[in-house]
């Protein structure tokens, strides 16, 4: 099982961590017209609607429903792009440089941009050398934690599950697009790798105590014990 990790990583999502507390406000609104602030959700828009409250216990609205709740998902609240520990680094150039099989080059002296190296993509077994033609994706899609459970997260934890080593990988660009923000009932890599998938899943969630949809749950089940045999 390949895990990116990075010594730069951690440091990285405490300042992360530190940031979001400071602001006050997020940069874009969702689609919806509105965005997530502590303790619930702020409309600025006329036709804004507001999901559920906080403390919900069920799936009581059509808002409340998972497919429904995409409306109301703003990458902003879930960033990974920016540079959290002031080294120039994002945490998609530091999990690229900590994941190359080989020493990797950068595309400036200060070393911000990774360019070159030898990654292998898990999910497909290609090996790529050009940093350009991957993408940092999460075992967990961030739409999909969003949309069990994680909307109302605090900003600290949303900050925390984007940019966490345990939950971030670099793949193919082209495969992305195909994973999208589907769970295991709908995507997985190539066989070879599908249990360390699946585990890394069942990790995941239970570290952020996030809801899988049932489907999805079953499906991990399923390969797990599979993978046991």
């Amino acid at each position: 099982m390949s895990i990116p990790l990075s010594g730069k990583v951690l440091p990285a999502l405490l300042l992360a961590l530190f940031h979001s507390s400071c602001l006050g406000h997020p940069g874009r609104l969702d689609d919806n017209g509105g965005h997530y602030v502590t303790g619930g959700y702020h409309c600025h828009m006329s036709l804004c609607q507001e999901p559920d409250p906080v403390g919900r216990t069920g799936y009581t609205s059509v808002f409340d429903r998972p497919t429904e709740r995409s409306q109301f998902f703003n990458p902003d609240d879930w960033s990974y792009d920016l540079d959290y520990d002031g080294d120039c680094q994002s945490t998609r150039q530091e999990v690229l440089a900590a994941s190359s099989l080989v020493p990797v080059s950068f595309s400036n002296p200060r070393e911000c941009t990774v360019r070159t190296g030898e990654w292998l993509d898990e999910y497909t077994g290609k090996v790529f050398t050009v940093a350009a033609q991957l993408a940092l994706d999460h075992i967990i899609p961030l739409e999909y934690a969003h949309n069990n459970g994680g909307d109302y997260w605090s900003p600290n934890k949303k900050l925390a599950f984007a940019n966490d080593p345990l939950n971030v990988i670099a793949i193919d660009r082209k495969e992305i697009r195909k994973k999208r923000n589907r769970g295991p009932s709908r995507y997985l890599p190539r066989k070879e790798y599908q249990c360390s998938y699946a585990r890394q899943w069942r990790i995941v969630a239970e570290k952020y105590e996030l809801q899988l949809a049932n489907r999805d749950r079953n499906k991990i089940n399923k390969l797990l014990d599979e993978c046991e045999r």
